[in-house]
């Protein structure tokens, strides 16, 4: 089967004042029809960038090289014109803190109807119609249609963004960081809104988050990034219940139970490394309490082909 998207070996790097930033480094990442995979890791692993480099988006002083594929159609230089076409028809989009992307001076009826014209020739009263359908999907009543964002709580802007991304029935849908900023139900609200946005609209789904607990009620695979590279990649099931990469398991034990006492919360100590720096070793080092000696001299196996951890430990295997 052919993958929606199919990345290979994607590296990028920005230029700076400061120096080369080594932002993302030899990444394979795949998304298959109607599948929901995520991408998780903390702040400043590049995920993110990962998902503005698939949308060439915020490319300015940067240098990529690799391949991505969507639908068998390579973007790496595919072109402005091109890309602004498979933008929001083909390949969907809700950004981080979607929640405030919603221009608040312009009512959600126009915010729609604008993002449809820049694709499709279509009547007015059938986008209307069109846009009263898809917010009526992600459970938002077509009455309010001509309301202004503001008017709308932080969880249903959310609801409302992920309406906007769903609405031309595109073939993937990027989701980043989509729960950021809400509480945990509204959280979970939009957890199982999304993993029903897949299943109606019979398009593929790649999540981006930091947290590993709640997005993998919906993923069908996970991949784990670290410092710009894939450390652990695998089903749900390998992912929560039969992890091998050290940062893996240190990102489960992380997480604070809910309705228990006492519990000490089992952080990561130290910090993410620089992306100022290449490294000829594991970058997880400093970090890890089980590293040994082949791990300071030798770069871990990439994630690609079938080597599904990136750990001198678990033999890459």
């Amino acid at each position: 089967m052919m993958p929606v998207l199919d990345i290979q070996g994607l590296t990028v790097d920005f230029s700076t004042t400061e120096g080369i930033h080594y932002v993302l480094k030899n990444v394979d990442l795949n998304v298959n029809k109607g599948e929901i995979v995520g991408l998780i890791g903390e702040s400043g692993s590049g995920k993110s960038t990962l998902a503005m480099t698939v949308l060439d988006i915020n490319s300015r002083n940067r240098k990529r090289s690799g391949s991505i594929r969507f639908m068998n159609e390579e973007l790496i230089n595919a072109g402005t014109q091109r890309m602004r076409e498979l933008r929001g028809r083909h390949i969907g989009f809700v950004p981080q803190s979607s929640m405030n992307a919603l221009n608040p001076l312009v009512r959600v009826s126009k915010q729609f109807t604008e993002t449809i014209k820049d694709h499709i020739n279509m009547p007015a009263q059938q986008m209307l119609e069109l846009t009263e359908k898809t917010l009526e999907m992600v459970a938002i009543d077509p009455s309010r249609v001509n309301s202004f964002p503001y008017e709308f709580s932080g969880g249903q802007r959310q609801r409302i963004m992920i309406a906007l991304s769903m609405l031309l029935s595109p073939k993937l849908i990027i989701a980043d960081e989509p729960t950021t900023a809400l509480d945990a139900t509204v959280q979970s609200k939009i957890i199982d809104l999304l993993k029903e946005v897949v299943e109606q609209k019979h398009t593929s789904m790649l999540v981006i988050s930091h947290d590993l607990h709640t997005i993998s009620r919906i993923c069908d695979r996970i991949y784990i990034m670290y410092a710009g590279r894939i450390v652990e990649t695998g089903s749900t099931e390998q992912i929560m219940h039969h992890s091998e990469h050290p940062y893996t398991q240190k990102l489960l034990a992380s997480r604070l139970p809910l309705m228990s006492e006492h519990v000490k919360v089992k952080g990561i100590s130290g910090k993410p490394p620089s992306t100022l720096m290449e490294y000829s070793r594991c970058e997880f080092l400093e970090r890890c309490d089980r590293a040994s000696v082949i791990c300071k001299t030798k770069r871990p196996p990439e994630c690609i082909d079938n080597v599904r951890v990136a750990c001198h430990l678990g033999e890459g295997t």
